[in-house]
């Protein structure tokens, strides 16, 4: 099996270790929803030809 870099490997666990875990807030879903879904969605009913 192939062994990685230390260092690649000291640094994968550090981002996978629950200390640096953040959740996203309230505002956060807000943002997400509204910039992935609702205003792009908007858009193509603003410009879509009736």
């Amino acid at each position: 099996m192939q062994q990685f870099d230390p260092e690649l490997e000291r640094r994968i666990r550090a981002l996978e270790s629950t200390s640096n875990d953040v959740s996203f807030t309230p505002l956060d879903w807000f943002l997400l929803v509204a910039l992935g879904i609702v205003f792009p969605a908007g858009f193509l009913l603003w410009g879509w030809p009736w």
